[in-house]
């Protein structure tokens, strides 16, 4: 059964390491994505669904999510979400193509993080043989 809700500026719509239910799909407004209480990023297109991770893996929820202004959000719960699936395939192609996309940035934040690294630790170590001398 889909549920519409609508949020306020600053309430949370899942919490990290709660037990999930079903997935969210972003009608209106913005939303904020956090993980250990960092800012991993902004949702802010209609039709972006999230909350789905933690359900397709079995595991508590990964992550926060709370409205950054008053939102409209669309639930879709588990059972629900499988049905949807089974009986539309174009919908598990949108969501399998959108988890392949954030992987893919994922990968790329995570390739940069390293190089940023290994500049720093270059840049160290120069330094640290300049004044060694």
């Amino acid at each position: 059964m889909e549920k519409e809700i609508e949020v306020e500026r600053g309430q949370y719509i899942l919490k990290q390491g709660e037990v999930g239910r079903g997935l969210y799909i972003l009608q209106s407004g913005a939303l904020e994505v956090y993980k250990d209480e960092v800012l991993l990023s902004v949702i802010i297109h209609p039709g972006t669904f999230f909350g789905e991770m933690g359900d397709f893996l079995g595991k508590p929820r990964s992550c926060s999510v709370k409205a950054k202004k008053a939102s409209k959000i669309v639930f879709v719960q588990n059972d629900d979400m499988k049905e949807m699936i089974r009986a539309n395939p174009d919908i598990g192609i949108k969501i399998i193509k959108t988890l392949a996309s954030r992987l893919e940035r994922t990968t790329q934040k995570l390739v940069d993080t390293k190089r940023e690294e290994t500049t720093l630790l270059k840049v160290r170590k120069q330094k640290y043989t300049h004044w060694s001398k």
